[in-house]
């Protein structure tokens, strides 16, 4: 008789590192459901842990920054973080950039990590002129992602645990990758660099000794924007429109291609792939949806999108019901000449989500009526607290326009709306057939659109003596 049958894989959401780059797959709950990528981690244990049920994550010394992309006065660093209460000393481990090759630097003796603190190893000391014997030398790729490693050892400098290992992708220079808060949640690009000193990539070369200074210092929060995934309809009925919706939520135009090489555009990979064939550019609070169908009058007919709103598409692939990771990507500049791959062009991540159909994600209560919506705009994409059920089907946009003072020649109004949605305060006389004729557009904007809902805004317009007439006009 069959007791356990497993069908696991070597790429995709599954660990990788057990397929011929060390440690074995450990299953994290015996009772849980055994073909389940996620019920399956990579061992700490270096030689995996047969025999055992293993140690699982030790969580003690994580990478909580790195700086890949770089030109001086900036080199690439590695900021690590010591999550426990007391000193920890790092000496004799490794740092690698390769899970193959692991043992490629070795930390130098009596390197300790102070309690909740941190210590920033820079490439002057990986990538040194005279390598250590038996060490290589070795810089982070900038332009196609790679990985950062980091072992333990023994005395004798027989590796015994994989502490962390990322991988993470391309990066625009200047910008680091990290956790948030430190030594916890994914390992994402930054909004900001905190190695510990004030040094940036525009600084002169100069700067470079006072960089490597650096110790270490608080993460600031993840980048986030300026275009999102706002909208995501993943559960649709096999003849029913699936589509993901994007949002730019800043108060500035947000161009999806690269101003300097408008043919490279802002693409979607992931369960999906998709890249804009035209460059496209969202105006402040804009929206745009990439439809699975060429049928473009359904997606609108559906969704009751104004003219306003464009639609393109249709993507390769579909829209998984109980979960993947999607990424939205945009275009850093083509690698140059002499580098052997010139013309490369890399794409960074500008917002990275792995949604699933089950809790802590909202679960959908009508799948074919339903998809999920983000909550605030400019809050973490990757956080499940942040989305929200909601129903595909049009509803009619919220508009309302109240008078709320007239004081010399200054009107005082109230505008609500949806959040996001563009805004028209219209001035309009009546004309011969009973009907309002728009004069002119007063006011418009977009409103806030750092979360979903009703938003009500205060508005004073100056008018004359002999007062007018006006309308709202909601997109």
């Amino acid at each position: 008789a069959v007791l356990a049958e497993v069908r696991y894989g070597t790429d995709g959401a599954w660990p990788t590192r057990p397929a011929g780059q060390g440690g074995s797959l450990e299953l994290v709950d015996p009772a849980g459901p055994q073909n389940l990528s996620a019920n399956w981690r990579a061992s700490s244990e270096f030689y995996g842990s047969p025999g055992t049920a293993g140690a699982g994550p030790q969580d003690r010394i994580v990478v909580n920054e790195l700086l890949a992309h770089t030109d001086p006065p900036l080199e690439d660093a590695v900021e690590l973080f010591n999550r426990t209460d007391v000193a920890i000393d790092v000496g004799g481990w490794f740092l690698s950039n390769s899970r193959g090759d692991p043992t490629r630097f070795r930390i130098p003796d009596r390197t300790v990590v102070p309690p909740r603190a941190f210590r920033v190893i820079y490439e002057y000391q990986f990538f040194p002129v005279i390598p250590a014997p038996g060490q290589t030398p070795f810089t982070f790729s900038a332009a196609r992602g790679d990985d950062v490693v980091l072992l333990s050892a023994d005395a004798s400098g027989n590796p015994l645990r994989w502490e962390d290992v990322q991988q993470f992708p391309a990066s625009p220079n200047g910008h680091t990758f990290g956790r948030y808060p430190d030594g916890e949640g994914p390992f994402l690009l930054m909004s900001q660099m905190t190695l510990g000193t004030s040094v940036v990539n525009t600084d002169p070369p100069e700067l470079l000794p006072v960089f490597r200074q650096g110790l270490g210092a608080p993460n600031a929060p993840h980048a986030v924007g300026p275009v999102v995934f706002n909208r995501i309809r993943y559960s649709a009925p096999a003849d029913g429109v699936e589509f993901v919706e994007l949002l730019n939520i800043t108060d500035a135009e947000a161009p999806l291609y690269d101003p300097r090489f408008p043919t490279n555009t802002y693409g979607i990979e992931g369960g999906i792939t998709f890249r804009f064939p035209e460059p496209e550019t969202l105006p402040p609070g804009g929206r745009i949806v990439v439809a699975g169908t060429a049928n473009f009058a359904a997606v609108r007919a559906l969704l009751s999108l104004p003219a306003t709103v464009p639609i393109v598409g249709p993507y390769s692939g579909q829209l998984a019901s109980d979960g993947e990771q999607l990424r939205l990507v945009r275009p850093d500049d083509p690698q140059q000449a002499p580098r052997p791959d010139a013309g490369f062009v890399p794409y960074y991540v500008v917002e990275q989500i792995d949604y699933s159909g089950a809790a802590p994600w909202p679960v959908l209560a009508q799948p074919d009526q339903q998809l999920i919506r983000r909550r605030v705009g400019a809050g973490p994409g990757y956080d499940p607290a942040n989305w929200e059920a909601a129903s595909v089907q049009a509803t009619v946009p919220l508009a309302r326009l109240q008078v709320t003072r007239y004081t010399d020649g200054v009107l005082g109004l109230r505008v609500t709306g949806n959040a996001g949605s563009r805004y028209f305060v219209e001035s309009v006389a009546i004309s011969g057939n009973g009907r309002p004729a728009l004069i002119a557009v007063a006011a418009s904007g977009t409103l806030n659109v750092s979360t979903n809902g009703p938003v009500t805004l205060a508005l004073s317009l100056p008018v004359s003596g002999d007062g007018g007439l006006y309308r709202l006009r909601i997109e």
